[in-house]
């Protein structure tokens, strides 16, 4: 019975010993400040830049790739709709605003924790209804290269 115990003892402590000896586990955590966001109110004549910015925050302890953004047509909530190529991002990668008709690279790969700032141009048109419009912007974490 003793030899038991003993054995017993010894495999905790080398489990326990090797929990020791591993890293944290890799994690990349994204999150948006404001988490829901408005980009203003905009007149077909305006140039629709949004005085307003959306901050993508990364947490991470490991290599990261890009951080993709898309985003769905944004629905009035008449009959109206806003699509994606008539929207535009700019972030420190993209220099300057980029068309989301496509999904856009907002970020580089990387490593760690960083900060995005994302600001956005609207093209209105005439033809569009006043009122407010919805959307969802998506951001996907590509696997670095």
């Amino acid at each position: 019975m003793k030899k038991y115990l003993i054995t017993s003892v010894i495999t905790i402590m080398l489990f326990g010993a090797n929990g020791l000896v591993h890293a944290e586990e890799p994690y990349v955590r994204i999150t948006t400040t404001p988490s829901s966001f408005g980009l203003g109110t905009f007149a077909f004549w305006e140039d629709g830049v949004s005085e307003k910015t959306l901050t993508i925050k990364v947490e991470s302890n490991c290599v990261h790739g890009p951080i993709v953004a898309s985003i769905t047509p944004l629905k009035g909530l008449g009959r109206g709709f806003i699509s994606p190529d008539r929207i535009s991002v700019k972030t420190p990668t993209t220099e300057g605003f980029v068309s989301m008709a496509r999904p856009v690279a907002i970020s580089e790969t990387t490593n760690g924790s960083h900060e995005i700032p994302m600001n956005f141009k609207i093209k209105p048109t005439i033809m569009d209804n006043a009122g407010r419009y919805s959307g969802t912007l998506v951001l996907t974490l590509m696997p670095p290269s």
